[in-house]
């Protein structure tokens, strides 16, 4: 669209689902107003300022589905001469038909990476911030009440229900960040493809058989680095009932695979008193400092299809002992892990 105006004109265009006016000052546009419906359920309204460094969003919404706003933000490998500035209010933001919250800001700062980045709800079930930091990469830090659903919505997992989920970390782009993923207080769905893992784990956990709490997980930590197009998790753990778990492996989600390993075991035969007891450290360990009764699983995915591998219990080597004593670090702090 060519203009040829010297002066400051406006243009208007209207329809059905939108109603958009431009500002027209010495041949550039200055300034967008616009509502648009996006379908029956998603609207978005509002502004965009032009200059020559900055590009100002200044956006509203009645109701937006979760799932859109990835298509609205600054991609991460995007390069841009202008600083991209955006402040958003959402009546209804729809997480899952489960699940919404209600007037929530968003506000964002963006050249190349995120400069700024704070989502909050009005009661503060979901929070999460980028925030920079004078000694190095930007800070992270998150939270939700309902974990489960937070993870369905970005598309890491759906097969957690409930929980508060804790994150904190470091930002330096979309292709270089970590941080340490914590969730108290959750539970696997059912039809899972875990579920014969947990059946036979949880075959040690007499605890969780008399209530019937197999599926059900008091707390999980997952430490997370993204190096390029690939997501490493290192020695995570769960712990449920007289349970713990930890696993390793990395994730691709170009290519839409993942790859875990394992170990798994009853916690009540790793106390660190077992020494003290004869008859438990000759039958259950050989050398607690070096191997533990256990059993290992893996954890594949490829196309979309995930397989579970377990193997009986037996003795478990050196490297899988290390990734198990960090539950009994995280069991000897004796605190919340929102206070760290």
């Amino acid at each position: 669209m060519i203009f040829n105006s010297t002066q400051a004109e406006t243009y208007k265009f209207k329809n059905k689902e939108a109603n958009i006016e431009l500002l027209i000052n010495n041949n550039e546009l200055n300034l967008i107003k616009f509502e648009y419906e996006l379908d029956q359920i998603n609207d978005i309204g509002g502004s965009l300022e032009l200059s020559d460094n900055e590009a100002k969003f200044l956006l509203k919404s009645k109701n937006l589905e979760y799932s859109l706003l990835n298509s609205f933000f600054p991609k991460g490998s995007k390069k841009t001469n202008k600083k991209i500035i955006i402040s958003w209010f959402i009546e209804n933001l729809i997480i899952s038909k489960n699940y919404q919250l209600k007037n929530v800001n968003i506000n964002l700062i963006y050249k190349e990476k995120f400069e700024e980045l704070a989502i909050f709800d009005e009661l503060r079930e979901l929070e999460f911030f980028i925030y920079p930091n004078l000694e190095g990469p930007s800070n992270v830090y998150g939270y939700s009440i309902n974990a489960g659903e937070i993870l369905a919505a970005r598309k890491i997992s759906n097969d957690i229900s409930g929980g508060s989920m804790f994150i904190k970390g470091k930002y330096s782009s979309s292709k270089e960040h970590s941080s340490i993923l914590r969730i108290k207080d959750f539970r696997l769905k059912d039809d899972t493809k875990f579920e014969n893992l947990i059946k036979s784990t949880r075959f040690f956990d007499i605890v969780s058989l008399i209530n019937d709490t197999q599926k059900s997980f008091s707390y999980m930590e997952a430490p997370i680095t993204k190096e390029n197009d690939l997501i490493y998790v290192k020695d995570a753990f769960i712990i449920g009932g007289l349970v713990g778990f930890t696993f390793s492996g990395e994730v691709n989600p170009i290519k839409k695979t993942s790859s875990f390993d394992g170990f798994y075991g009853p916690l009540y035969l790793f106390d660190k008193y077992i020494d003290q007891i004869p008859l438990f450290n000759k039958i259950l360990t050989n050398n607690k400092n070096e191997s533990l009764l256990g059993a290992n699983f893996s954890v594949n995915k490829v196309d979309g299809e995930t397989s579970v591998t377990i193997n009986p219990l037996s003795l478990v080597t050196p490297g899988k002992t290390k990734r198990i004593f960090k539950i009994f670090d995280f069991l000897k702090k004796d605190k919340e892990p929102n206070q760290e």
